[in-house]
């Protein structure tokens, strides 16, 4: 298969991989941008922990190893270890639709690491791919910090809609992998599981001269026993990495008692959360404050420093996906002790480079400490070998492809955009619509140019622009470039037509799909010209012959094709345009529904030798599965009514949406023109 130049990634998740962010979200993704191709380029719309070095709403250059990448924070976190008192997830989706206008635009696939970012983007037809950093079961756990584990059915209902619109999904858990396709059957292979990996560059070992003077440096500034044993534990304080445990099980483990002599080690805490003053309370309580240090937020290299220089690493969570601290720490060369979550048992095995700890209580974890600290120094050699395979290059790979393989649409597209036209419209007059680039021509007109470019043989696209589709084009880059890149665009909606009469165009019509179907196929019968139909289900389009046959006797139907409610594969594809290529179809009637059929015929404009309209509700109306509105309501602009009547729970929040948006547009645009030269609408 043949890739785009260049594959246009946009991610959505309130990170900052620049600043000082605990997390693995937020090293995934630095990884994700880092270790990139270089004919993939990446844009992040995310959150600022530095508001002079990276301000709101402004896109800035920065840079994840030698990547350089775009970023555009939409919302502002002093401090990214605490919460506020609005969740983050709130925060940032509020910032990302406050920003909406400076988002749309260069970039060819969505990348989403929470599911309500994507809400806004649900009309947006360019693909959209997923990571899943847990099984979405532990949202409604009990020790899930997430606050939507106390409406479980509302989060569900949410993903559910993010979902829907995924072309492509990764989980970091097996066990998620399979909830999702469980839940989701229509998901299928499109959610694959990705394990996380360890950043060599910076987490690797070091030899035991370097590790004594790093201990030595590290204890000078962090005022730590030189001769004890290390434990470090790296990420958020909060209920998911249940720290508690981990400290009740390290008090226990360095108390002399019944237990034992008691171990000679320090806690060394790196990170920050919720849960940071409960558990200094704590430590207070225990008499352990010479033996618990909380380093807070440190940066990327800090904290392999001290994983090189540490003995061993704890790890005491509730639930995980496959922990990256847990990998950082392998790859110094750091045993651990870990709860038996998410996917360690990959790569943490008993005796061998640390403990997976069965049972989640104090006795356990602390009779796995003392036993990892006597057995650390021999465990340290097999360390490094259980994350070898786990470098980003070997793990990234089918991620990348994937990347590669979405983004071929969109820029296909806007190759489509720039091919130069073979014989455009003779004196072709056009003017905009909510910024949108309209053709002014009368119905006639319309004919007689499809039947010349379809006598010539000519691949052309032809697109029927109403407020909906004007509206989607304000949104969606896709969209938008479909339009531009299109042969003719004809005013189909009434206030459309309303709207170029009011710019000068006083004899300006509406140019409809379903009557423009109609007029074309008399042209065809009268100049021996094939027709063929795409689209719609399999009886809407045996209807829709009939009506063809009553209507037009004689004309010739070549093609007839009911795609599967999918995208078709690369093979399914050229299958198709070889058929109707064969078929000598001249005029190929789309109806795939906006914005789908205009992106389809995008994709196809100089692959399929015919004129290719995308015609909509066409094929239903003529098929008569649904019924048009009256004349006077198509005359007077109020067909939309008449189709909100038929089908109101799919179509409210639409005509809602967009023919506000389209007034609101409007009226903008027509102020900003010379004053009192608007022309009276009728």
């Amino acid at each position: 298969m043949s890739h785009p130049a260049t594959a246009n990634i946009r991610i959505f998740y309130p990170a900052d991989p620049a600043g000082v962010v605990p997390g693995g979200i937020d090293t995934f993704i630095r990884g994700l941008i880092k270790w990139a191709p270089d004919d993939i380029r990446f844009s992040l719309v995310g959150m600022s922990t530095d508001l002079k070095a990276r301000p709101l709403g402004r896109w800035t250059p920065c840079h994840a190893g030698h990547r350089e990448y775009s970023f555009f924070p939409v919302v502002a976190v002093a401090d990214a270890g605490t919460r506020g008192r609005l969740p983050l997830s709130l925060r940032y989706t509020a910032g990302a639709w406050k920003y909406r206008s400076r988002l749309y635009g260069d970039f060819d696939v969505f990348d989403f690491h929470r599911p309500e970012p994507s809400l806004l983007y649900l009309g947006d037809p360019r693909p959209k791919n997923a990571f899943f950093h847990q099984d979405p079961k532990t949202i409604a756990a009990t020790a899930s910090d997430n606050l939507w584990r106390k409406l479980p059915a509302a989060y569900e209902r949410l993903e559910a809609q993010a979902v829907g619109q995924l072309a492509s999904a990764w989980c970091v858990r097996d066990s998620g992998v399979l909830t999702l396709r469980e839940r989701y059957p229509a998901l299928g292979d499109r959610v694959r599981f990705v394990p996380t990996w360890v950043d060599a560059d910076v987490f690797h070992p070091v030899s035991e001269t370097r590790r004594q003077a790093l201990r030595e440096s590290l204890a000078a500034e962090y005022e730590l026993p030189l001769q004890a044993q290390w434990v470090g534990f790296v990420g958020r304080l909060d209920t998911q990495k249940n720290p508690g445990l981990l400290l009740e099980a390290f008090a226990r483990a360095v108390t002399p008692g019944e237990h034992g002599p008691g171990a000679d080690a320090v806690l060394l805490l790196v990170g920050n959360g919720v849960l940071r003053h409960e558990l200094q309370a704590r430590v207070r309580s225990l008499g352990l404050h010479q033996r618990v240090r909380f380093l807070g937020l440190q940066s990327q290299g800090t904290i392999a420093r001290l994983l090189q220089a540490a003995d061993l690493f704890a790890l005491s969570s509730a639930y995980e996906g496959m922990p990256m601290a847990l990998l950082e720490a392998l790859g110094c060369g750091t045993p651990a002790v870990v709860t038996d979550v998410g996917e360690v048992k990959r790569v943490v095995h008993n005796g061998v480079n640390g403990i997976v700890v069965g049972r989640h209580d104090v006795p356990a974890f602390a009779d796995s400490l003392v036993q990892a600290l006597l057995a650390a120094p021999f465990w340290r050699k097999t360390a490094l070998e259980a994350v070898a395979h786990y470098q980003p290059a070997q793990v990234l790979a089918p991620v990348y492809d994937n990347y590669r393989a979405l983004a071929l649409g969109p820029a296909m597209m806007r190759r489509a955009v720039r091919r130069p036209a073979q014989h455009g419209l003779l004196a072709r007059t056009r003017d905009t619509v909510i910024g949108q680039s309209v053709d002014v021509l009368s119905s006639a007109e319309v004919t007689a140019q499809l039947v010349q470019w379809a006598q010539a043989g000519e691949s052309r696209t032809v697109c029927f622009c109403n407020v909906h589709s004007a509206v989607t084009a304000t949104r969606s880059e896709s969209h938008r470039l479909a339009l531009r890149g299109a042969d003719m665009v004809v005013p189909d909606g009434a206030p459309v037509a309303w709207t170029l009469r009011l710019k000068g165009h006083a004899r300006q019509d509406r140019v409809d799909g379903p009557d423009t179907m109609w007029r074309a196929c008399r042209a065809a019968l009268d100049n021996g010209i094939k027709v063929g139909l795409f689209g719609s289900t399999p009886d809407t389009l045996e209807a829709l012959l009939t009506a063809l046959r009553r209507d037009f006797p004689g004309l010739q139907v070549a093609y007839s094709h009911s795609p599967p409610f999918r995208d078709a594969t690369p093979e399914e594809d050229a299958l198709i345009c070889a058929e109707i290529a064969l078929a000598g179809v001249g005029l190929l009637f789309v109806g795939l529904g906006c914005p789908k059929q205009e992106r389809w015929l995008g994709h196809h404009r100089g692959r399929i030798p015919a004129v290719m309209l995308g015609l909509g509700a066409a094929f239903d109306f003529h098929a008569g599965t649904v019924s048009r509105a009256p004349p006077w309501m198509r005359e007077h602009g109020l067909e939309w009514l008449h189709r909100l009547g038929s089908d109101p729970g799919r179509l409210w929040w639409r005509y809602l949406s967009t023919n506000s948006m389209f007034v609101l547009r409007t009226a903008r645009d027509l102020l900003r023109q010379a004053g009192g030269r608007l022309r009276p609408l009728f």
